[in-house]
């Protein structure tokens, strides 16, 4: 309910403002006398002004209606033509032969090929690709200098509930600082990271251990080490680390907040990536998923 409340809450509140209001009108004219005569001798001028004010009412329930569906199909559209064209998803990549390996890289295949000259192309900000195996997690990763523009706006410069897949500005957009944090919207549809709180589940990471995300330079295959609730002020947004002690007891504390057990090692030279979204157990809530990436072919 209390998503529902989230992303209808407008709408939820003008009808409430009506329903207030007949009750309203019901009390005076049956407790208060001089209402009620005033009432019965302007009924029809008041039954006039009472329903062209449902009739708005209504009307703007219907367009804010209209334009969250409509922009869940506009973002799908776009999104949907990005992967299409730059992105190719192999089942069962082929091994790399052994003379192409290269060092210090995990000898698995990643299981994406993105052109990202042709995802340039569509938007200069495009700055990595996030895929998730059997989920809605299919995105192209932006990245600007402020962490507000793409929470409602999707490439080329169009404004959309939805939003893009960004990292925060305060990280390097390569995936260099130890912790780099990227953000998504819970959308209703669950498109967007809603994915992400579905990992509550013990049983949904038992099936969706790893994600993927692909950049310029390198693939990465990412291991989650741990999800949990959230505020957007704590600690699990913290880029860099003092010490290698500070930086064990961050990957301790999330594995004790954790809903789900994973028993991927984490050293004091990796790296993490954490994944935020909106959720609702608590005001203002996040839900985070922090993983280890590795790089891959």
């Amino acid at each position: 309910m209390s998503e529902f409340y989230n992303h209808y809450s407008a709408e939820i509140f003008a009808l409430g403002g009506v329903l207030l209001l007949a009750v309203l009108l019901f009390c005076l004219y049956r407790f208060v006398p001089f209402f009620r005569k005033w009432f019965d001798n302007h009924t029809r001028l008041i039954l006039i002004v009472l329903c062209l004010f449902m009739v708005g009412v209504i009307a703007f329930c219907a367009y804010k209606i209209y334009s969250t569906f409509s922009g869940y199909h506009e973002a799908e559209e776009t999104f949907t033509e990005i992967t299409q064209n730059v992105v190719t998803v192999v089942a069962s990549p082929t091994p790399v032969p052994e003379e192409e390996k290269k060092p210090d890289v995990d000898p698995e295949v990643s299981p994406i090929v993105v052109d990202f000259e042709a995802l340039r192309n569509t938007s200069s900000d495009y700055v990595a690709y996030i895929y998730c195996p059997d989920t809605k997690i299919n995105y192209p990763v932006a990245y600007t200098d402020n962490n507000f523009y793409y929470i409602d706006h999707i490439p080329p410069d169009t404004v959309n509930a939805n939003g893009t897949i960004f990292i925060d500005c305060r990280n390097a957009s390569d995936f260099s600082d130890q912790n780099t944090c990227i953000y998504g919207h819970n959308m209703n549809d669950g498109s967007m990271f809603a994915t992400l709180r579905d990992y509550r589940e013990e049983g949904f990471y038992a099936e969706h251990p790893v994600m993927y995300i692909s950049t310029p330079e390198f693939n990465y295959r990412i291991d989650l080490i741990a999800g949990f609730v959230t505020e957007p002020t704590s600690f699990a947004y913290a880029g860099k680390f003092e010490s290698e002690e500070q930086f064990e007891a961050h990957i301790e504390l999330c594995r004790d907040l954790s809903t789900f057990q994973s028993d991927v090692e984490v050293g004091p030279e990796d790296h993490i990536v954490t994944l935020s979204t909106c959720t609702y157990e608590i005001d203002d809530g996040r839900y985070v998923v922090v993983g280890k990436p590795t790089k891959i072919h």
